[in-house]
Formats: C-alpha cells, sequence, structure tokens
C-alpha cells in the first residue's frame, strides 16, 4: 500500500505524505538565474534535515533519480521542514520541467497549494546584478493576493520574470493565491550561493527562523577566489605573450 495521498491534475500527480499539510508555506526556485532557487532550497532542505514528503511526477518526467537520506529522491521532490517552531514545505526542482508541459505543471502546483490549505508561497529566483541601483540585495514582485510589503524595491515595470517562476506567479494570480517572488541581485553566468544565502536571510527575516547560511557564503568564497584565481593567470598570459610585427 502507498505511503503517499495521490493529487491529480490532468497528466500531473502528486504524491505527498500528510505531514506535507501541516506546512504554513512552501518555498520553491529553479535552476534559473545564478541557479538561485534551486541553491536555496536545497540548502533549506539539507541544512534542516527536512523529512521527504513527496514527489511531483509529470506525464515527461525527466528520467533520473539520485540517492538521498531517505530512499531516492526524484527531480521534483517535496519536503517537511520545521525551524523555530514553524512548519513549511520545500519543493526541490533538480530538474525543469519539458517546455511540453511546464505551464500545466505550474497550474499544478498551485492548484495543489490551495487544495490543501497551504497559507502561501515563497518563489526564489535571481536578479541581474547589472540592474542594481542602490545598495540593495534584492528586489521582489508579488501577486495581489499577497498583503505583505517588503523594505526592498519591487522589481520596476517593464521588467519580466521568465520561465518556470514566472508560471508560478501567473498561476497564482489567476487563482487568487498568495505569492511572493525573492528575487536577490546574481550572477547570470555562475551559480550564485551568495544570491542564495540573501534570499535565506530575507526568509529569516519574514517569518521568524534561523537558518544559517555559513556553508553557502563558504561555497560562494570559493568560487569567487576561483574566479578570481582564473583571471590572475589569463592576466599573466596576456602580459607574457611575444609581441608580434605585422608587414
Amino acid at each position: 500500500m502507498s505511503q503517499y495521498n495521490i493529487y491529480r491534475f490532468k497528466t500531473i500527480k502528486v504524491f505527498f505524505r500528510d505531514e506535507f499539510r501541516k506546512s504554513e508555506f512552501i518555498v520553491t526556485g529553479f535552476k534559473g538565474f545564478g541557479a538561485v532557487g534551486y541553491l536555496a532550497s536545497l540548502h533549506l532542505a539539507e541544512r534542516l534535515f527536512c523529512k521527504k514528503a513527496g514527489f511531483i511526477v509529470t506525464k515527461y518526467v525527466p528520467e533520473e533519480v539520485t540517492p538521498g537520506d531517505e530512499g531516492v529522491v526524484g527531480p521534483f521532490t517535496l519536503y517537511s521542514c520545521e525551524n523555530n517552531g514553524r512548519h513549511f514545505g520545500v519543493i526541490v526542482n533538480h530538474d525543469i520541467p519539458l517546455v511540453q508541459e511546464r505551464s500545466r505543471f505550474a497550474e499544478a502546483v498551485i492548484n495543489f497549494l490551495t487544495r490543501i490549505g497551504i497559507d502561501e508561497a515563497v518563489l526564489i529566483g535571481g536578479f541581474d546584478s547589472r540592474l542594481r541601483r542602490g545598495d540593495e540585495k534584492l528586489r521582489w514582485i508579488a501577486t495581489s493576493a499577497y498583503k505583505r510589503d517588503l523594505d526592498e524595491p519591487r522589481m520596476d515595470k517593464g521588467l519580466y520574470v521568465v520561465g518556470p517562476l514566472a508560471l508560478l506567479l501567473l498561476y497564482a494570480e489567476v487563482y487568487g493565491y498568495p505569492a511572493l517572488a525573492l528575487l536577490p541581485y546574481a550572477e547570470a553566468v555562475r551559480p550564485d550561493p551568495r544570491a542564495a544565502a540573501t534570499a535565506i536571510e530575507k526568509l529569516n527575516e519574514l517569518y521568524g527562523l534561523s537558518i544559517g547560511t555559513e556553508e553557502l557564503l563558504e561555497e560562494a568564497k570559493k568560487i569567487e577566489e576561483m574566479i578570481s584565481t582564473l583571471e590572475r593567470q589569463q592576466q599573466m598570459l596576456s602580459s607574457s605573450a611575444p609581441e608580434r610585427s605585422y608587414m
């Protein structure tokens, strides 16, 4: 007998344990800009030793699994987490749904959260660091049903969220579901653990959590040191290259 409840939405199935219903909110993100959403959600699941609470299975689910603390982890895995007396869920997306069913995936997630009574969603992505105007660390955008106001500037009109995160926001707006997207400034061309740490620090502030970010910051430091070393090596090679004369 299956240990999971099953929620069906067209060709999408969500297998979930009862404890996932206790979540006050959920956190999720994808391998998009700077992989910020993926790094943040994976850090939450691992740092808090969250319990595996289910899977999302699509019609064209990626053919990949990995070992976890509790058996097998799938491409889209649900976790039940607790910190400072707050219960929340995390959806770790190790992959991105195929484009043919990306819209249906997003609608299924929002419909599922609405049906089981989870109050709101926090979606984490990245924002191009070249658009930073001051010393703020992030921008944000929320659906009209999300009533909390943040100190940081909103995302400017005329700019776009794209990809699966945008679809989650769209369906949250359509369903009248409270959803907030945290968009820390991030590097576009590489994973940015520092931006993921910024998102988690904001989660701590919004929900009274105390989730450490030391591992993310240490990883960011290693990446930055590696990039700095590569740049120095490139400069040395350029300066030592023999001059050439052309006739």
